[in-house]
């Protein structure tokens, strides 16, 4: 049986939501020999996207990628954020995947994305999520506070690497994450032993991030915000997992590092640490990383000097 030809035609049509009438561009698949509109699914699809996009502007409301950038600010899945916010759990998915949402979520949503807001509703409700997932949140919080802004500009610059490369700690992110699927916590670990130990080998680190004292370990300061761009851009998958005695966020890299941004040294460092903890569970390198005077010797909160490379368990 011959496959019908078809042809794409752009036509302005008006489709109702929510009571209101909306016009948008549509692109509509015609038949070349008869002239009738044909059944396209991804173009209809896309053509209720874009009316539901015009009702939450004409509303406004956030538009999904800008609800999931709210979530990813403080770590959590879909499920645990919806019931931080007292919701049911598939509501949040729904809201992420185009279904429009009520005013009062809509608000809801916009208050969490204050951090001062949200450090409030995780006093009140945090019973709700897990205790790894409440103690990821009060991480992302203290990287996004003023406070902390505030306690970074008071060290002593002497304790930092120069040069802070934002896209090489992206691309160190998605190199680890591309080994295997990583924990939130081995994650951390391994970009703060890829830094530090190029730093004892070479005199700098690769990123020049600063790393911060936290319960589970050492964390770059830069950790969330990063890992919500990567989301967004595709460059790293985030899932909330459920693994028996440990539950927390796994990475997977969906696309290859772009291992060009490094020089050689860099390179090998981030093999090295790698192959090193190819075979460890993120409580194993916990633990082994709070062995470090890098972390026994800082207090809470606290930004790691460097200068501790030179003392690192590795070399």
């Amino acid at each position: 049986m011959r496959e019908t030809e078809s042809r794409i035609e752009k036509r302005t049509e008006t489709y109702p939501v929510k009571g209101e009438e909306i016009t948008v561009e549509a692109q509509v698949a015609v038949c070349e020999v008869c002239g009738t509109d044909m059944l396209d699914v991804a173009l209809d699809d896309q053509t209720l996207t874009d009316a539901y996009a015009i009702y939450r502007s004409r509303h406004g409301l956030l538009q999904p990628q800008e609800i999931r950038a709210i979530r990813s600010m403080y770590g959590l899945g879909q499920k645990a954020f919806s019931r931080l916010l007292g919701w049911g759990e598939v509501t949040l998915a729904r809201y992420e995947t185009g279904s429009i949402q009520s005013a009062a979520h809509d608000q809801m949503l916009r208050l969490a994305q204050q951090p001062a807001n949200m450090r409030q509703l995780l006093e009140r409700s945090g019973e709700r999520v897990t205790q790894e997932q409440r103690r990821t949140v009060e991480e992302c919080l203290i990287s996004l506070s003023d406070e902390h802004e505030a306690l970074l500009v008071q060290e002593d610059s002497a304790a930092y690497a120069a040069g802070k490369d934002v896209k090489k700690l992206g691309e160190m992110m998605v190199y680890f994450a591309g080994q295997a699927q990583t924990w939130r916590t081995k994650l951390n670990k391994l970009l703060f032993y890829a830094d530090f130990l190029h730093h004892r080998r070479h005199g700098r680190a690769i990123s020049g991030s600063r790393y911060v004292h936290m319960q589970f370990g050492p964390v770059p300061a830069d950790f969330y915000t990063l890992q919500a761009s990567l989301v967004d851009q595709a460059a790293l998958s985030e899932e909330c997992l459920d693994a028996g005695d440990c539950t927390g966020t796994v990475f997977r890299a969906l696309r290859p590092a772009d291992t060009g941004v490094f020089d050689a040294q860099e390179l090998q460092t981030l093999k090295d640490v790698a192959s090193k903890f190819a075979h460890w569970t993120a409580s194993d390198i916990t633990a082994f990383s709070h062995r470090e005077p890098a972390w026994s010797e800082t207090s809470d909160r606290e930004t790691i000097p460097y200068e501790y490379a030179s003392r690192l368990q590795l070399d």
